[in-house]
């Protein structure tokens, strides 16, 4: 290895560390608990909009696409039911900050 490649390697390391470090920076915003919502999407379209709050609530959705039930609590929401073939999105657990989702690509729910 010669010089020139070592030189290579440190500056594409470097350029991946930064480009990383600029969008771990840009996600970390500060946020009050009550503060976030959850907006409800089916087909694309927007279906509601919740704020996540810390008193338990239980969302129903019946589309043609299928069946889900979430539910808010903690200042977070969680897919409870799904009629989907592999319930993959209740496997996704609870969700409480920013840029998270679940998705249920049967019932073309996100």
């Amino acid at each position: 290895m010669k010089r020139g490649d070592f030189m290579i390697i440190v500056l594409v390391l470097l350029l991946a560390g930064s480009i990383y470090g600029v969008k771990w920076m840009s996600t970390r915003g500060h946020y009050e608990q009550g503060d976030l919502q959850a907006v409800i999407t089916v087909n694309g379209k927007a279906y509601k909009t919740i704020t996540l709050t810390k008193e338990e609530q239980t969302i129903d959705i019946n589309t043609k696409f299928g069946h889900n039930t979430l539910k808010v609590y903690d200042y977070g929401i969680q897919m409870t039911y799904s009629d989907a073939p592999l319930p993959i999105a209740m496997e996704m657990g609870f969700i409480s900050r920013p840029k998270q989702q679940i998705i249920c690509i049967p019932a073309r729910l996100m």
